[in-house]
């Protein structure tokens, strides 16, 4: 089998590659612009600006420039989300889904892991009609999407090197942080909640094997300081400790509760859920609180046995309960 297959059906071409990286790694090759700029375009054409909000109809837009001063422009926005295993976006939209005038393609990535703890990427592209697929292969996509898979391959094993403590570093930034103790998903869960919201990274992986899994990851969740932690084997769910999170919207509020129940979660009631590794999780819109102290005695109660109805709290149920006591 040759490094890179390449395949021609119907309206879609694409390419599959064994990158020689955990899925951990390349999955954060797609899903940080920091990362994604250095290995999307092959060289000598780089990618100069990227900004994703990793979303349905969060945008993903891209500034790619050539060696002579070419430029290209590129908006579109994220249709599917499976952080560590599935991105599908498309240039038919703008951010919130706003039509745009000349789609060309609807990409896709899919990342599953091998035996030998690699990941196999199938990475492709939809078109609407034979011509805007031929016109792709003209352009290069064969030799071109190789060339940038390969640069994906080598920043992927970069970056799994980089996981290893460096010496006369201290491995833990924070003096204090919350501990999730898995059975053994602690990287995982780490990449995942870091995907949730702005301001939030990776800020080390204990991996005692360089070879094996991580043992302790560290990161900062909306500019707070957690830590996951491999090893448990009878790991008990509780409500005694939760991240909760405040919302600005009920549009941030539905996407948090919606990626959050993904793949096992749970719903509780007044806003509380569990996710899939068992955290559990309080998702509470600002205007709660604001509804709460906006009036008196009486609003207050009207809000709360709003509330108390509700699993997702739906901000416009909580202000309708506060003009009925107005």
């Amino acid at each position: 089998m040759s490094e890179v297959q390449f395949r021609n059906t119907d309206l879609s071409l694409e390419i599959e590659r064994i990158i020689k990286a955990p899925r951990s790694a390349v999955w954060r090759c797609w899903s940080e612009p920091d990362l994604f700029r250095q290995w999307f375009c092959p060289k000598p054409w780089s990618v100069a600006e990227a900004e994703f909000d990793l979303k349905p109809g969060g945008r993903m837009n891209t500034v790619m420039v050539g060696p002579n001063g070419e430029r290209m422009d590129n908006k579109g926005v994220c249709l599917e989300i499976k952080p560590g295993e599935r991105l599908v976006f498309t240039d038919a939209y703008a951010e919130g889904f706003v039509p745009a005038p000349n789609p060309f393609m609807t990409g896709y990535v899919d990342l599953s892991d091998t035996e030998d703890g690699h990941t196999r990427m199938i990475w492709g592209a939809r078109h609407k009609n034979e011509e805007d697929k031929n016109k792709h292969l003209e352009m290069g996509f064969e030799p071109g999407w190789t060339a940038a898979s390969a640069q994906l391959d080598a920043l992927a094993r970069s970056l799994e090197a980089s996981d290893a403590p460096i010496p006369g570093q201290p491995e833990f930034a924070a003096k204090t942080r919350p501990c999730f103790f898995l059975p053994e998903q602690a990287e995982e869960a780490a990449r995942f909640y870091v995907s949730l919201l702005p301001d939030s990274r990776i800020d080390s992986v204990v991996r005692p094997d360089p070879n094996g899994p991580a043992l302790v990851v560290e990161f900062s969740l909306a500019g707070t300081a957690y830590m996951t932690m491999n090893g448990n084997p009878n790991p008990v769910s509780s409500h005694l400790a939760s991240i909760s999170v405040l919302t600005d919207t009920q549009e941030e509020t539905d996407r948090l509760w919606r990626e959050l129940i993904a793949d096992g979660g749970e719903e509780g009631q007044c806003g509380w859920l569990k996710d899939r590794f068992g955290v559990h999780w309080q998702i509470v819109p600002k205007a709660l609180p604001r509804l709460i102290r906006s009036g008196g005695p009486q609003t207050a109660q009207h809000v709360f046995d709003a509330l108390m109805s509700m699993k997702k709290i739906d901000i416009a149920g909580l202000e309708a309960a506060a003009r009925i006591a107005a």
